[in-house]
């Protein structure tokens, strides 16, 4: 699904002052591809990527994912979107404690509408296949406690891309993880979007890993610095 924001402005007002976090932000990413958004803290990355995916609402312009205009909907509108298309995996990897690596990752499958929602054997099937392909086959019945911080974002992967989504945006997926972890959950980004066709939209601080990206675009001070070949 392809992305395009227009003339993007955000605006927070607080303590009596308004302080302008994004300022004239236009971008176009294609379906598909794989696009790391990078720039030093306070930049507004994180800001941009919850504006992208509809988790908050621009000050001013447009916010456009396939065919659907997210400015012009309502929230309630937005929430559904997001459910229907979109994935995210996040620094902390927000797993179910109580729940095993494998119920973990079944669990978006299961909340589907009953119109969309696999057989129990399928949803089972779905997510052993994916646990499979972020190298966990053999962690699937672990609760996280007992799984290592880079599993626990392997994992996190596995079931953001469970529902199949068209779009998925991941902030600072190995923020929390030493270098050869990283490494293996940027690979199994970059292994199911390639094999999904999901577009990926990866916001980080981490030059090396953001460069594994088809195209880095770098904010700085709110804006989008022009970019090279």
């Amino acid at each position: 699904m392809r992305i395009e924001l227009t003339n993007i402005d955000k605006t927070f007002t607080g303590a009596g002052r308004k302080v302008r976090v994004l300022e004239g932000v236009s971008l176009e990413v294609e379906s598909g591809s794989r696009t790391a958004i990078t720039g030093p803290s306070g930049s507004g990355k994180t800001t941009l990527l919850g504006i992208m995916a509809g988790l908050e609402a621009p000050s001013s312009g447009r916010v456009r994912l396939g065919q659907t205009e997210l400015t012009s909907c309502t929230e309630e509108e937005r929430a559904g979107f997001r459910a229907r298309h979109v994935g995210f995996v996040f620094q902390t990897f927000h797993l179910l404690p109580a729940f095993s690596a494998l119920d973990n990752v079944q669990v978006p499958l299961e909340l589907l509408p009953r119109d969309r929602r696999p057989a129990p054997r399928e949803i089972r099937a779905r997510a052993l296949e994916l646990l499979a392909r972020v190298g966990l086959s053999h962690r699937t019945s672990h609760l996280p406690h007992e799984l290592s911080g880079g599993e626990q974002q392997r994992v996190a992967v596995a079931r953001a891309f469970a529902a199949r989504p068209r779009i998925l945006f991941s902030d600072e997926p190995t923020g929390n993880l030493d270098r050869e972890s990283g490494v293996r959950v940027v690979e199994a980004l970059e292994s199911l979007n390639a094999e999904t066709g999901t577009t990926l939209v990866t916001v980080t601080h981490d030059l090396e890993l953001a460069a594994r990206s088809e195209r880095v675009v770098r904010l700085r001070g709110g804006r989008l610095e022009p970019e090279t070949s």
